[in-house]
């Protein structure tokens, strides 16, 4: 449905504008012919300009990338410099100070291990508790408990408090 109404205002809108084109005089159709060229024309311009300003951008970024390349770039090679001569001012090769690094490791885990570890075993924890248990002295059942009165269950305590006393 919706395209048919489409259609319909597209053709009825097409049959107004004809009707009025066609009861204007010929200045007036000159003017208004003149008008829409003006109007493409500066549509053209627009979309020209804006392609100029989008191709400016692109180049602005791409003039900043290859900077920051280049200033990366160099860094990186100032880096290898600096790492080369202090390669060449110790006479160690990176293999010889990982292996150095790999040596002191070695000795601080010997140190390590040569100390006496905790060793945290459940099965002996529980079985001393059931030797506690066995020679500690036994409660008698005729003994009162510390506690011997009877609780009140909350239905009998909130009745007793929020009832009138008689």
């Amino acid at each position: 449905m919706s395209k048919k109404g489409f259609l319909l205002g597209v053709v009825l809108g097409g049959a107004a504008i004809a009707t009025a084109v066609m009861k204007m005089d010929d200045d007036k159709k000159a003017e208004l012919k003149a008008k829409a060229q003006q109007g493409i024309a500066d549509f053209k311009n627009r979309a020209i300009d804006y392609a100029f300003y989008a191709n400016d951008a692109a180049e602005d970024f791409k003039a900043e990338a290859g900077q920051q390349f280049e200033d990366t770039k160099r860094k990186v090679a100032d880096f290898a410099d600096q790492y080369q001569a202090a390669k060449q001012e110790t006479g160690e090769s990176f293999g010889s100070s990982l292996d150095q690094a790999t040596d002191s490791l070695r000795s601080e885990l010997a140190k390590v291990e040569d100390d006496e570890d905790i060793v945290i075993d459940g099965g002996a924890a529980y079985q001393k508790a059931g030797e506690d248990e066995k020679t500690s002295a036994p409660v008698p059942e005729s003994a009162p408990a510390k506690d011997a009165t009877p609780a009140k269950s909350n239905d009998e305590s909130t009745t007793d408090e929020s009832s009138p006393a008689k």
